[in-house]
């Protein structure tokens, strides 16, 4: 099969093409003009293959805006997984991200249509599913509610999805999934990987808020066999367990053999982060966390996995196997 994978050359895409090869298809990544290649080539000495698997890689510069382009690269393919996206918690960044998440998912919805592919599969996040709070599992059937709280980033996402639904209505399959927190094996300079370079620096704090985490490898594995699957107009939440933050960080730092972090981020230290933060954002100051990362650090979320269990079968890795596995690697890693 031919697959097309837009922000390919991110962790998650640059997993996913690996995965692909590794199941014998053709792979057709798109990236944008002038994109760096360091997490490919890291990942690429990860997973080991051989070099003739990467003949099956086609490498197709596009920019998401470029419809026609897209139409050309779509062309003869089987599938599209749409991973490009934008993440970010900052006030500065909203108007960038209605523009990516929801304009350019129009645009690969459109070129997929034209192109007369199988399916489209649109990476969302849960930071697209309705919360409450009652401690309620949340599900597929947690219907989106503008009364509840919600991040920016996540009501753009949210409108990235009613596009992949609008794409469904003019004839296209599709299919939706709503990953909780992606580990793995990359950059950790980057994005959810920082928690493995906080822990393996020692990082003084944690906090108790729960949410959803799952491998990399399972978010391959799950989406190249949806793509596969019957499913149409199905969105899929993919977690493996629901961990506090607190857990995680002090696996990681056995893991490392690196002292647990000690400080516990509440009462009076969580409201002078929330103050620093508020002020550096009125200030127009960015670092790496937000008010609404620094809230999220201490909301409780449990999600439930059993849909896409019962529907492909498939077993998660457990997140202390997964954990095990990746901090090793992590320290052969030029980046410790």
């Amino acid at each position: 099969m031919i697959f097309a994978v837009t922000g390919s050359n991110g962790f998650l895409g640059v997993h996913i093409i690996h995965h692909l090869l590794k199941m014998g298809h053709e792979v057709r990544a798109i990236h944008r003009p002038k994109s760096v290649f360091d997490e490919f080539e890291l990942v690429k000495s990860y997973h080991a293959l051989p070099s003739s698997t990467y003949d099956q890689l086609d490498w197709c510069e596009c920019e998401l805006y470029d419809v026609t382009g897209l139409q050309e690269i779509f062309q003869d393919c089987d599938y599209v997984i749409h991973l490009a996206g934008l993440i970010s918690y900052s006030k500065r960044d909203r108007e960038k991200m209605i523009r990516v998440n929801q304009g350019y998912t129009a645009n690969v919805v459109n070129a997929a249509i034209d192109s007369d592919v199988k399916k489209l599969l649109y990476s969302s996040s849960i930071a697209a599913l309705t919360k409450n709070d009652k401690n309620e599992i949340i599900n597929e059937d947690n219907l989106w509610s503008s009364e509840q709280p919600h991040s920016f980033y996540g009501f753009s996402k949210y409108l990235g999805e009613c596009e992949i639904l609008r794409g469904k209505e003019e004839g296209l399959s599709v299919v939706m999934v709503n990953p909780g927190i992606v580990l793995g094996y990359g950059d950790w300079e980057k994005g959810s990987n920082q928690l493995f370079k906080n822990a393996f620096k020692q990082f003084y704090f944690f906090s108790r808020g729960v949410t959803g985490f799952i491998g990399v490898r399972d978010v391959a594995k799950v989406m190249e066999k949806l793509c596969l699957s019957n499913a149409n107009g199905e969105r899929f939440i993919l977690v493996s367990e629901n961990k506090t933050f607190e857990s995680i960080a002090k696996t990681m730092a056995v893991k490392f053999k690196k002292r647990k972090p000690f400080i516990e981020v509440k009462g009076f230290i969580y409201q002078t982060i929330y103050f620093i933060i508020s002020l550096m954002e009125f200030l127009g100051i960015n670092g790496m966390l937000s008010r609404e990362t620094v809230k999220a650090s201490i909301s409780k979320n449990q999600f439930s996995n059993q849909k896409v269990k019962d529907f492909l079968n498939f077993e998660f890795e457990s997140m202390d196997s997964c954990l095990e596995r990746v901090c090793e690697e992590y320290k052969k890693s030029p980046s410790s």
